[in-house]
Protein backbone atom coordinates (compact mmCIF):
# COMPACT_ATOMS: atom_id res chain seq x y z
CA UNK A 1 0.00 0.00 0.00
CA UNK A 2 1.63 3.60 -0.68
CA UNK A 3 2.82 5.39 2.45
CA UNK A 4 0.61 8.26 1.34
CA UNK A 5 -2.49 6.16 1.64
CA UNK A 6 -1.76 5.18 5.24
CA UNK A 7 -0.87 8.92 6.22
CA UNK A 8 -4.27 9.68 4.88
CA UNK A 9 -5.83 6.81 7.02
CA UNK A 10 -4.21 7.80 10.30
CA UNK A 11 -4.74 11.44 9.86
CA UNK A 12 -8.61 10.35 9.34
CA UNK A 13 -8.87 8.58 12.29
CA UNK A 14 -7.23 11.49 14.24
CA UNK A 15 -9.86 14.08 13.05
CA UNK A 16 -12.37 11.76 13.60
CA UNK A 17 -11.15 10.55 17.46
CA UNK A 18 -10.87 14.84 17.72
CA UNK A 19 -14.72 15.16 16.97
CA UNK A 20 -15.59 12.47 19.22
CA UNK A 21 -13.58 14.10 21.98
CA UNK A 22 -15.73 17.40 21.23
CA UNK A 23 -18.81 16.25 21.26
CA UNK A 24 -18.06 14.59 24.06
CA UNK A 25 -16.88 17.66 25.75
CA UNK A 26 -20.15 19.43 24.27
CA UNK A 27 -22.51 16.70 25.46
CA UNK A 28 -20.98 17.10 29.51
CA UNK A 29 -21.14 21.08 29.01
CA UNK A 30 -24.92 20.21 28.17
CA UNK A 31 -25.45 17.97 31.21
CA UNK A 32 -24.23 20.32 33.50
CA UNK A 33 -26.15 23.63 32.09
CA UNK A 34 -29.60 21.09 32.55
CA UNK A 35 -28.10 19.63 35.74
CA UNK A 36 -27.68 23.36 36.97
CA UNK A 37 -31.18 24.67 35.13
CA UNK A 38 -32.63 21.33 37.25
CA UNK A 39 -30.82 22.73 40.57
CA UNK A 40 -32.01 26.12 40.05
CA UNK A 41 -36.08 25.09 39.50
CA UNK A 42 -35.50 22.78 42.53
CA UNK A 43 -34.46 25.73 44.32
CA UNK A 44 -37.46 28.13 43.17
CA UNK A 45 -40.21 25.12 43.57
CA UNK A 46 -38.47 24.92 47.32
CA UNK A 47 -39.14 28.55 47.84
CA UNK A 48 -42.29 28.75 46.18
CA UNK A 49 -43.86 25.85 48.54
CA UNK A 50 -41.97 27.43 51.52
CA UNK A 51 -43.98 30.79 50.97
CA UNK A 52 -47.36 28.94 49.97
CA UNK A 53 -46.68 26.66 53.23
CA UNK A 54 -48.20 28.95 55.87
CA UNK A 55 -51.16 29.51 53.33
CA UNK A 56 -51.65 26.38 53.37
CA UNK A 57 -51.65 25.57 56.78
CA UNK A 58 -53.92 28.70 57.03
CA UNK A 59 -56.42 27.47 53.98
CA UNK A 60 -56.66 23.85 55.73
CA UNK A 61 -57.83 25.30 59.20
CA UNK A 62 -60.43 27.36 58.04
CA UNK A 63 -61.93 24.46 56.02
CA UNK A 64 -61.75 22.84 59.09
CA UNK A 65 -63.41 25.85 60.87
CA UNK A 66 -66.05 25.80 58.74
CA UNK A 67 -66.76 22.33 58.20
CA UNK A 68 -67.13 22.60 62.29
CA UNK A 69 -69.72 25.14 61.84
CA UNK A 70 -71.66 23.41 59.14
CA UNK A 71 -71.63 20.14 61.55
CA UNK A 72 -72.82 22.01 64.26
CA UNK A 73 -75.57 23.65 61.91
CA UNK A 74 -76.95 20.41 60.71
CA UNK A 75 -77.14 19.55 64.64
CA UNK A 76 -79.22 22.03 65.98
CA UNK A 77 -81.38 21.93 62.33
CA UNK A 78 -82.03 18.18 62.99
CA UNK A 79 -82.80 19.38 66.69
CA UNK A 80 -85.22 21.27 65.82
CA UNK A 81 -86.71 19.04 63.04
CA UNK A 82 -87.13 16.65 65.79
CA UNK A 83 -89.05 19.03 68.09
CA UNK A 84 -91.34 20.21 65.44
CA UNK A 85 -92.51 16.87 63.99
CA UNK A 86 -95.82 17.28 65.21
CA UNK A 87 -96.11 20.99 63.80
CA UNK A 88 -98.42 21.09 60.64
CA UNK A 89 -97.71 23.59 57.86
CA UNK A 90 -100.47 25.06 58.18
CA UNK A 91 -101.59 28.49 60.29
CA UNK A 92 -99.07 31.09 60.61
CA UNK A 93 -95.62 29.90 62.45
CA UNK A 94 -92.14 32.50 62.68
CA UNK A 95 -88.97 31.25 62.13
CA UNK A 96 -85.92 32.66 62.85
CA UNK A 97 -82.38 31.60 61.59
CA UNK A 98 -79.63 32.53 63.63
CA UNK A 99 -76.84 31.45 61.08
CA UNK A 100 -78.34 33.98 58.26
CA UNK A 101 -79.88 36.77 61.11
CA UNK A 102 -83.35 36.52 59.07
CA UNK A 103 -86.95 36.22 60.54
CA UNK A 104 -89.78 34.57 58.55
CA UNK A 105 -93.73 34.02 58.80
CA UNK A 106 -95.01 31.54 56.78
CA UNK A 107 -98.68 30.78 56.41
CA UNK A 108 -100.55 28.25 54.65
CA UNK A 109 -96.74 26.85 53.12
CA UNK A 110 -96.21 30.39 52.00
CA UNK A 111 -93.61 32.69 53.19
CA UNK A 112 -95.38 36.29 53.35
CA UNK A 113 -92.73 38.31 55.70
CA UNK A 114 -89.17 38.30 56.06
CA UNK A 115 -86.81 40.78 57.83
CA UNK A 116 -82.97 41.40 58.75
CA UNK A 117 -82.61 40.53 62.74
CA UNK A 118 -79.98 40.69 65.42
CA UNK A 119 -79.73 37.56 67.68
CA UNK A 120 -77.08 36.28 70.37
CA UNK A 121 -73.45 36.77 70.60
CA UNK A 122 -72.91 33.19 71.77
CA UNK A 123 -70.32 35.00 75.00
CA UNK A 124 -70.73 33.88 78.34
CA UNK A 125 -69.60 36.43 81.49
CA UNK A 126 -68.93 34.85 84.49
CA UNK A 127 -68.54 36.51 88.08
CA UNK A 128 -68.38 35.08 91.72
CA UNK A 129 -69.36 31.06 90.28
CA UNK A 130 -72.33 32.66 88.02
CA UNK A 131 -72.35 31.94 84.69
CA UNK A 132 -74.26 33.87 81.91
CA UNK A 133 -74.18 33.09 78.42
CA UNK A 134 -75.74 35.00 75.70
CA UNK A 135 -77.58 32.97 73.09
CA UNK A 136 -80.23 32.90 71.45
CA UNK A 137 -82.24 29.42 72.62
CA UNK A 138 -82.87 26.73 69.99
CA UNK A 139 -86.34 25.05 69.80
CA UNK A 140 -89.81 25.53 69.52
CA UNK A 141 -91.63 27.89 71.10
CA UNK A 142 -94.73 30.16 70.96
CA UNK A 143 -95.94 34.29 71.26
CA UNK A 144 -96.93 34.51 74.93
CA UNK A 145 -98.26 37.53 75.14
CA UNK A 146 -97.81 40.63 72.79
CA UNK A 147 -96.48 44.24 74.45
CA UNK A 148 -96.75 47.85 73.22
CA UNK A 149 -94.13 50.34 74.66
CA UNK A 150 -92.73 47.42 76.96
CA UNK A 151 -90.20 48.66 79.82
CA UNK A 152 -87.12 46.41 80.39
CA UNK A 153 -85.92 45.52 83.58
CA UNK A 154 -82.21 44.78 83.09
CA UNK A 155 -80.50 41.80 84.95
CA UNK A 156 -77.60 42.09 87.22
CA UNK A 157 -75.42 40.80 84.19
CA UNK A 158 -76.08 44.61 82.43
CA UNK A 159 -75.00 46.41 85.54
CA UNK A 160 -71.74 43.90 85.34
CA UNK A 161 -70.86 44.65 81.91
CA UNK A 162 -71.56 48.05 82.15
CA UNK A 163 -69.21 48.23 85.14
CA UNK A 164 -66.77 46.33 83.51
CA UNK A 165 -66.78 48.73 80.40
CA UNK A 166 -65.71 51.50 82.65
CA UNK A 167 -63.34 50.23 84.94
CA UNK A 168 -66.22 50.28 87.74
CA UNK A 169 -67.59 48.52 90.53
CA UNK A 170 -70.76 46.67 91.14
CA UNK A 171 -72.24 47.47 94.35
CA UNK A 172 -76.05 46.59 95.29
CA UNK A 173 -78.26 48.77 97.43
CA UNK A 174 -81.02 46.66 99.10
CA UNK A 175 -84.28 48.12 101.33
CA UNK A 176 -82.41 49.08 104.75
CA UNK A 177 -79.19 49.96 103.04
CA UNK A 178 -77.62 53.02 102.93
CA UNK A 179 -74.38 54.28 100.62
CA UNK A 180 -72.50 57.06 100.39
CA UNK A 181 -73.65 58.40 97.25
CA UNK A 182 -69.62 60.10 96.59
CA UNK A 183 -68.33 57.08 97.75
CA UNK A 184 -70.74 54.07 96.87
CA UNK A 185 -69.20 52.71 100.19
CA UNK A 186 -71.61 51.77 102.93
CA UNK A 187 -72.46 55.51 104.53
CA UNK A 188 -70.72 56.06 108.07
CA UNK A 189 -73.46 56.62 111.70
CA UNK A 190 -72.66 59.92 111.13
CA UNK A 191 -74.30 60.09 107.84
CA UNK A 192 -77.42 57.89 108.83
CA UNK A 193 -80.89 58.60 110.36
CA UNK A 194 -80.90 62.73 112.64
CA UNK A 195 -76.83 63.35 111.79
CA UNK A 196 -77.69 63.65 108.47
CA UNK A 197 -79.47 66.86 109.22
CA UNK A 198 -76.54 68.24 110.56
CA UNK A 199 -73.82 67.45 108.39
CA UNK A 200 -71.18 70.47 107.95
CA UNK A 201 -68.81 71.93 105.47
CA UNK A 202 -66.33 68.85 105.67
CA UNK A 203 -67.45 67.38 102.28
CA UNK A 204 -70.86 65.24 100.83
CA UNK A 205 -72.82 63.24 103.47
CA UNK A 206 -75.54 62.65 100.48
CA UNK A 207 -76.77 58.91 100.84
CA UNK A 208 -78.70 57.02 99.06
CA UNK A 209 -81.81 55.00 100.15
CA UNK A 210 -84.65 52.88 99.46
CA UNK A 211 -87.82 54.45 100.01
CA UNK A 212 -90.72 52.23 98.64
CA UNK A 213 -90.78 51.85 95.02
CA UNK A 214 -87.78 54.27 94.17
CA UNK A 215 -84.42 55.10 95.46
CA UNK A 216 -84.01 58.07 96.60
CA UNK A 217 -80.79 60.77 97.62
CA UNK A 218 -80.68 61.87 101.10
CA UNK A 219 -78.42 65.39 101.92
CA UNK A 220 -78.45 68.33 104.32
CA UNK A 221 -81.97 67.18 105.47
CA UNK A 222 -83.54 67.61 101.84
CA UNK A 223 -84.41 63.98 99.83
CA UNK A 224 -84.06 64.12 96.05
CA UNK A 225 -86.08 61.07 93.82
CA UNK A 226 -83.33 59.67 91.54
CA UNK A 227 -84.61 59.48 88.08
CA UNK A 228 -86.22 56.40 86.82
CA UNK A 229 -84.80 54.23 84.17
CA UNK A 230 -80.92 55.67 84.46
CA UNK A 231 -77.78 54.14 85.88
CA UNK A 232 -77.29 55.08 89.43
CA UNK A 233 -73.70 55.98 89.50
CA UNK A 234 -71.84 56.66 93.05
CA UNK A 235 -68.19 57.34 92.86
CA UNK A 236 -66.16 54.35 91.09
CA UNK A 237 -69.36 52.29 91.73
CA UNK A 238 -72.24 51.40 89.63
CA UNK A 239 -75.35 51.21 91.96
CA UNK A 240 -78.13 48.26 91.47
CA UNK A 241 -81.41 49.04 92.88
CA UNK A 242 -84.13 46.40 93.66
CA UNK A 243 -86.02 44.93 90.67
CA UNK A 244 -89.49 46.66 91.79
CA UNK A 245 -88.08 50.11 91.57
CA UNK A 246 -88.25 52.57 89.34
CA UNK A 247 -84.78 52.97 88.30
CA UNK A 248 -84.70 49.24 87.42
CA UNK A 249 -87.44 49.88 84.68
CA UNK A 250 -86.06 51.52 81.33
CA UNK A 251 -88.27 52.52 78.66
CA UNK A 252 -87.32 52.90 75.40
CA UNK A 253 -84.48 50.12 74.98
CA UNK A 254 -86.90 47.31 73.65
CA UNK A 255 -88.84 49.44 71.20
CA UNK A 256 -92.37 50.00 70.71
CA UNK A 257 -93.17 46.33 70.71
CA UNK A 258 -92.33 42.73 72.17
CA UNK A 259 -93.52 39.35 71.17
CA UNK A 260 -93.04 37.59 74.35
CA UNK A 261 -91.57 33.99 74.30
CA UNK A 262 -91.17 32.31 78.07
CA UNK A 263 -87.96 32.28 80.01
CA UNK A 264 -86.85 36.17 79.89
CA UNK A 265 -86.77 35.83 75.69
CA UNK A 266 -88.91 38.07 72.52
CA UNK A 267 -89.14 39.18 70.03
CA UNK A 268 -88.87 43.34 70.26
CA UNK A 269 -87.10 46.87 68.30
CA UNK A 270 -83.62 47.72 69.62
CA UNK A 271 -82.50 51.35 70.70
CA UNK A 272 -79.64 50.15 68.71
CA UNK A 273 -80.97 49.93 64.95
CA UNK A 274 -77.62 50.23 63.07
CA UNK A 275 -76.80 46.83 64.74
CA UNK A 276 -79.26 45.08 62.88
CA UNK A 277 -78.29 41.83 61.23
CA UNK A 278 -75.25 41.43 63.44
CA UNK A 279 -75.19 38.57 66.23
CA UNK A 280 -74.85 41.50 69.10
CA UNK A 281 -77.85 40.43 71.84
CA UNK A 282 -78.29 38.57 75.16
CA UNK A 283 -80.59 36.07 73.27
CA UNK A 284 -83.55 38.26 72.46
CA UNK A 285 -83.93 38.53 68.45
CA UNK A 286 -84.14 42.24 67.86
CA UNK A 287 -85.76 43.36 64.80
CA UNK A 288 -85.95 47.45 63.24
CA UNK A 289 -88.84 49.70 64.24
CA UNK A 290 -90.60 49.49 60.91
CA UNK A 291 -90.04 45.42 60.56
CA UNK A 292 -91.44 44.80 64.60
CA UNK A 293 -94.47 46.95 64.27
CA UNK A 294 -95.48 45.07 60.83
CA UNK A 295 -94.70 41.84 62.62
CA UNK A 296 -96.66 43.26 65.52
CA UNK A 297 -99.80 43.82 63.50
CA UNK A 298 -99.64 40.25 61.77
CA UNK A 299 -98.82 37.93 65.07
CA UNK A 300 -100.99 36.45 67.36
CA UNK A 301 -100.64 35.00 70.78
CA UNK A 302 -100.15 31.09 70.08
CA UNK A 303 -97.81 31.36 66.87
CA UNK A 304 -95.65 29.04 66.91
CA UNK A 305 -91.80 30.69 67.01
CA UNK A 306 -89.02 28.23 65.51
CA UNK A 307 -85.78 28.95 66.18
CA UNK A 308 -82.86 27.46 64.77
Amino acid sequence: MPRWVGFLGSWALLVLALGLAAFAVAGESINMRDSRRLDRLAMIDALIADRNGNKAGTLRQTAAHRAAEVNALQTKVKTVEQQTEDTPDTGQTIIVSTAENKLYVRRGGQTIFQAVCSTGKGTELKIDGRTWVFDTPIGKFSVKSKEENPEWVPPDWHYIEEARKNAMRVVHLNPGDTIDARTGQPATKRSEGVWSWFSGGGGSNAVLRVKGDTVVEVSGGTERELPPGKMIVAGDAIVVPPLNTKQRHFTGVLGQYRLELGDGYGIHGTDEPDKIGQSVSHGCVRLGDADIAQLYAMSNVGDTVIIY
